[in-house]
């Protein structure tokens, strides 16, 4: 076993270096495996749905005002109006002078901008 290292470790300190094959062929399948994970989390790290989710992080939150109960707002999905409390959650898509468009839950809302509140930001 001493023999085998020492055999090794004068091979490669006088520059001619003469391995196995299985050693090589575990190296390389080392290097392959190393390779493939740097590969990944390269890709992971560059994704842009992370940057993005990053972004959305830092956004204000806001929510609807709570001088009344409740509002009722234009679903524009469904071309109705619908009785929405005060206090729930607002996602601004889309802001207009004197409306801004909405998400509360899945649906999309006309909000009139006077009724939007902002929170704070995260």
């Amino acid at each position: 076993m001493k023999d085998d290292f020492l055999d090794k470790l004068k091979t490669i300190l006088s520059g001619s270096v003469k391995l196995n094959k299985a050693t090589n062929t575990a190296e390389q399948n080392k290097e392959i495996d190393e390779e493939l994970v740097n590969n990944f989390m390269n890709q992971i790290l560059d994704a842009a749905w992370a940057e993005q989710d990053l972004i959305n992080a830092s956004a204000p939150s806001y929510h609807l005002s709570k001088k009344e109960k409740s509002y009722w707002l234009m679903n524009t999905q469904l071309k109705t109006f619908t009785y929405i409390k005060g206090g729930v959650e607002i996602i601004p898509i889309e802001q207009g002078k004197k409306e801004t468009l909405c998400l509360i839950g899945s649906s999309t809302y006309t909000i009139p901008n006077n009724l939007l509140v902002c929170s704070g930001w995260n």
